[in-house]
């Protein structure tokens, strides 16, 4: 979507940042207030909902009305969020087809003629999240999988290019291009904190979350990833290397209408 974005080689990072910057003094401060406001810890822990936010808010508030009002307020951001996610989501997979990252590149990357969105992709995303709405069906572990799955391929994603980087950085400097945003010299101590950020979840999110390991509480986030890895490196293999040619940084719409 930063393709959309006037300057976004400088836009964009600054929105990362004031964004993390806010959200995160936002978070905090509501911490505190949730912490001040917390009656029995235990009470909440063991709440017969679940939730245990839901029984600190009643312990605050004593009504459960005014409890129903705050949790609807809490809820009210994720449902909205949910939406600028499936369009980032679905824009993310419309531009890795229209680069041929994806199998079935042609028939997913093209843009619906008569209502003039990626109604295909849409439609692709959408599957698969009801897909794995119905693995809640069976065992919790499997939908826990996913879970860590998606956070441990995201913190992946991350450590790679941190890592690429940092050995440009050492080995030669000179032929990485200067963009209009940088961090001048606290760029590679960044970036260094960054890979020991990301190195510990990568390292820690497989692991199970208690012993002794079953069946049911086994972390099969570590097992489902390198079954995506081998997908992918197999769709390389058989197709991808033959027709991937990087990104597009430029692309014509309307030459994906048919």
């Amino acid at each position: 979507m930063a393709e959309e974005v006037q300057n976004a080689q400088v836009v964009i990072p600054r929105s990362i940042i004031y964004g993390t910057l806010i959200n995160g003094t936002l978070a905090f401060s509501y911490l505190i207030a949730v912490l001040y406001c917390m009656g029995d810890c235990t009470e909440a822990v063991t709440s017969p909902t679940g939730y245990p936010i839901i029984t600190i808010a009643y312990q605050a508030t004593g009504s459960k009305t005014a409890t129903f009002v705050l949790m609807a307020m809490g809820m009210l951001p994720g449902w909205i969020a949910l939406f600028n996610g499936l369009a980032s989501v679905t824009r993310r997979t419309w531009a890795f087809a229209r680069d041929n990252g994806l199998p079935f590149s042609d028939f997913v990357a093209l843009v619906d003629p008569t209502y003039k969105i990626l109604l295909r992709a849409l439609l692709l995303v959408l599957s698969f999240i009801f897909m794995l709405l119905f693995i809640q069906i069976g065992p919790t572990a499997a939908f826990n999988a996913i879970l860590s799955l998606s956070t441990l391929g995201l913190y992946i994603s991350y450590l790679i290019p941190l890592v690429l980087l940092v050995v440009k950085r050492v080995t030669a400097p000179q032929d990485i291009p200067r963009g209009s945003f940088s961090l001048g010299k606290l760029g590679l101590p960044v970036n260094l904190l960054a890979i020991l950020f990301t190195t510990y979840f990568v390292v820690l999110l497989p692991f199970p979350a208690k012993v002794p390991v079953t069946a049911e509480n086994m972390n099969y986030a570590g097992p489902v990833l390198g079954f995506v890895m081998l997908f992918g490196c197999g769709d390389w293999i058989a197709r991808g290397r033959y027709k991937w040619e990087g990104p597009t940084m430029r692309a014509d719409i309307s030459a994906r209408n048919g």
